[in-house]
Formats: C-alpha cells, structure tokens, sequence
C-alpha cells in the first residue's frame, strides 16, 4: 500500500504530536506522585516531631539509647508517646483515601544513632537510607547549644515510606479526575489532527503549485508563474522562484528560437529571391546569358553560401560541438601575418591598418585555428563597416594575468545602447552601419562564442576614433 506525500507528512505530524502528548501526560503523572510523595512525607514528619522531642527528652534522661534496646521496652515506650494518643496502624492500609491514610505506622519506624547505628524499631540495613527512598528526622538534644551555635544531632528518626499510601492517593486522584483528563485527551487529539491537516497542507502548498506550473512547461506554456509567500524564505520558496526563474528563461529562449527562425528565413529569402528572379530572366530571354551575369549569380550562390556556413558554424559553437584543440600560442606572430593578409584590402578602400604592442611575446592556452577566426571576423567587420579614408588600430597589452586586444576602427560608430546587441545573432545596427558585403550579422556571434570557449571576455565600446572599439580578454597561458 502506498501513501502520497500529503498522508505521510500527516501520520508523522500527528505520531509526533500523540508522542509529545503521551510523553506530556507521563511527566505529569510523574511529577504528581512525587509531589504527592513529598507531601505525604512533610505531613507524617510534622506528626513525628513531638515524637522525636519525647525521644530527645528520653536520651537527656538516660543518657544512652539502651534502654530502649531493653524486651519490650520500646513498644511500651511508645504506648505511653504522643503517637499513643492517636490510633497507630501496624497493618499496612488496604482500603481507599480516608483519614485513616495519614496514620504513622509503627512498623515503618526505626531510631538509629548520630553514626547511623540501628538502635531500635523496624530493621534496616546498615546505612540503607542513603540509597534508598528512607526519609529521616533529626533528634536534638537538650543540651546548652555548643559553640557554633547548633544543638548536637543524637539520633534520627527513621520512616520508611508507604507507597500503598501514595498509589490509593494518586488512584483515587486519577479516579476524580479521570473525565476531565479524557476530554483534555480528547481535545488535545482533535487539535494534533487539525494541526497536522494544516501544517501538511502549508507544506505541499508550494509543492502543488509547483507541479501545476511543471505541467503547463511540458505542455509548452512557458509563460506560468506560480504564486509566491511574500513573508516565506524557506526551501520551497527558493524552489518556487527558481521554477519563476526558470519559466521566464525558457520563455525568452522559445522568443529568441522563433526570432532566430524568422531571421534565418529572411536571411535566406533574400539571395533566395535574387537567384530566382536572374534565373528566371535567363531563361525567359530576358537577361542575355553572359559572364557578367554567370559572374553575378555566382556572387549570390557565394553570399548565400557564407550564411549557411556562418549558421552551421554557429550552430556547432552553441552546442558545444566545435573542435578545439588548445596548446600554447603565440599571437603577437598570428597579428603580424593577421595584418600582412588584410592590408591590400584596407589600402584598397584606403584604410590604414595599424598594430602595436607593448610585449615581445604574448602566450595563451587556446586554438590556434580557433583565435585566428576569431580575430579575423573582427577585422573583416572592421572592413565592412569603416568608411574609406579611414582607420583600424589593433592593440595588443600583456599584462600579468591576461593579454588584452582592442581593434577599434574610425566611422561610423553606433548608438550607446546598441553595443551591448552588437553580439546577438542578426542585429540590426542603425543604417550607418549597415551591411556593405552580404554579412548576415552572425560574425560576432560566433566571435563571442570562441571567446567563452577560452575562459575568456568580449565586449564592445565607443572608440575615440569615432566608430566602434572590440575589446577581447584572454587569460595567458
């Protein structure tokens, strides 16, 4: 047989509870009989003090407690005490509470001396009250008080206790008593079960909630969010707003997977549609079939060529899938070859591409293959957005722990609150910065995702050039 999470937190509350008054209802029990027992002995040791004055009476007579030791010489003694004026059991009592209850028996007391030496009535074992439930009552002497100012214990007065006295108490307590303890039970079992029912509700409250909400994410509605306790920071609380948490990011990431999709559709529409429209000119007659027009739907297969690889290559680096094979690399070496490729480019459109360094060598734990992409997106960005008659400075700073480079270029720049987009895939920039060559702004998506897989930082920045400055960190090797 199972139980669901709600009965068994309520079976452990309410054993806990039942435990916890069960454990309640013992100490009381407890604490009542020896309060009882106590009470009973203060009562039968205020009933034996005028006694214990006559024994102290006898002993500054006699001088010694022999006499009392004498054939019954101690019975007789007593028959003429004060206890003679009172009847005295000898028989333990055997019928419920009446003031007969409170009677000293005899039979329960002994006379021992200052050393504890038995003397005489009931036996006892040597030293017996010391570990034992044995009450005592000192016997002063008469005498001049000595020089502390304490009068000299001669004896003691010995009573055993009489449990049949305190269990015909406590009983007939219990018997008075017995309705009110079964509806205080009664209430107290109804109260653990109602608080029980609450406290396991309270609980699975959250957890309820959170189940709903996990129901509707697998049925793809990412836009739940489950409610929150405002005064509640506990465990579930957490899990509740990390499931909020959770819900909203995969609500952006099914946003950003329908943009993507719609911006790859665009993107592809576009060469798509100019493929078509020259082929069909070509083939209605009318567009002579020429170079120059072999040559332009070249171009297009070329630029819809360099999406679908800038996409795959995309596509590989989110999932992680992109070979890396990292060892030592000097870049300083790369940037110099970097440089020496691009530089026709850039003079063609006079540009002037510049680098400088302020270390002889500049080390990192990377791919070669990987980094050399990665700055060379940047630098064909640079390429494709810089107006002619401009500048591109690349920057190389070795410092302790990382080897920065910034490649910055001259106009146009973009707007402030544009830079941190740069990165996303397909943004568009204000017009300025608009594509040239067919780039489908997937550059510096993959430039980012390279970046990260060498524990590495990209960001973008104003330049003072006036355009815009790509700042990558890399940690050294």
């Amino acid at each position: 047989m199972t139980f669901k999470l709600f009965e068994k937190l309520f079976l452990l509350f309410f054993s806990m509870m039942l435990l916890l008054l069960s454990l309640v209802i013992v100490a009381v029990h407890f604490n009542f009989k020896q309060g009882l027992t106590a009470y009973l002995q203060k009562i039968e040791l205020q009933k034996l003090e005028p006694f214990a004055l006559e024994l102290s009476d006898f002993f500054d007579k006699q001088k010694s407690w022999e006499p009392l030791r004498e054939d019954n010489a101690w019975s007789a003694w007593v028959a003429h005490s004060s206890l003679a004026k009172n009847p005295v059991s000898t028989q333990p009592i055997q019928t419920p509470l009446s003031t007969d209850a409170t009677w000293i028996d005899m039979a329960r007391i002994s006379v021992v001396d200052q050393n504890n030496v038995y003397i005489v009535g009931a036996p006892v074992t040597a030293n017996a009250f010391y570990f034992s439930t044995e009450y005592k009552l000192p016997i002063s002497a008469k005498a001049t008080p000595n020089d502390k100012g304490k009068t000299d214990t001669i004896g003691y007065l010995i009573v055993k206790p009489n449990p049949l006295i305190t269990d015909l108490l406590l009983v007939h307590f219990m018997e008075s008593q017995l309705q009110g303890y079964l509806w205080i039970m009664a209430f107290a079992l109804l109260l653990s079960l109602f608080l029980a029912f609450l406290m396991a509700r309270q609980i699975l409250s959250p957890l309820q909630h959170i189940t709903a909400g996990m129901r509707l994410l697998a049925s793809g509605n990412f836009s739940v969010q489950i409610p929150l306790a405002k005064k509640s920071h506990d465990e579930l609380a957490t899990l509740s707003k990390d499931f909020n948490i959770l819900s909203r990011a995969l609500a952006q990431s099914e946003q950003a997977r329908q943009q993507w999709l719609a911006d790859i559709s665009h993107e592809l529409r576009t060469p798509l549609a100019v493929l078509r429209g020259e082929i069909e000119a070509l083939v209605d007659g009318v567009r002579p079939t020429t170079p120059e027009r072999l040559q332009s739907l070249e171009q297009e297969v070329l630029s819809l060529t360099r999406l679908v690889d800038d996409l795959y290559q995309l596509s590989l680096s989110d999932l992680g899938a992109l070979d890396y094979q990292f060892h030592a690399v000097e870049l300083i070496g790369h940037f110099k070859m970097l440089i020496v490729s691009f530089q026709n480019r850039f003079a063609s459109r006079h540009i002037t591409l510049s680098f400088d360094t302020n270390a002889h060598q500049a080390t990192v734990n990377g791919d070669a293959m990987r980094l050399v992409q990665l700055f060379s997106n940047l630098l064909e960005n640079s390429y494709r957005y810089t107006h002619d008659h401009g500048l591109c400075r690349v920057t190389l700073l070795h410092t302790t722990e990382r080897i920065i480079v910034y490649i910055e270029d001259s106009a146009p720049s973009v707007h402030f609150d544009e830079l941190p987009h740069l990165f996303e895939r397909f943004h568009r920039v204000d017009k300025s910065r608009q594509r040239q060559t067919g780039g489908a702004g997937l550059g510096l998506a993959i430039c980012q995702n390279i970046v990260k897989a060498h524990n590495g930082k990209i960001h973008a920045q104003t330049s003072e050039l006036g355009g815009i400055r790509i700042v990558v960190e890399l940690p050294t090797f």
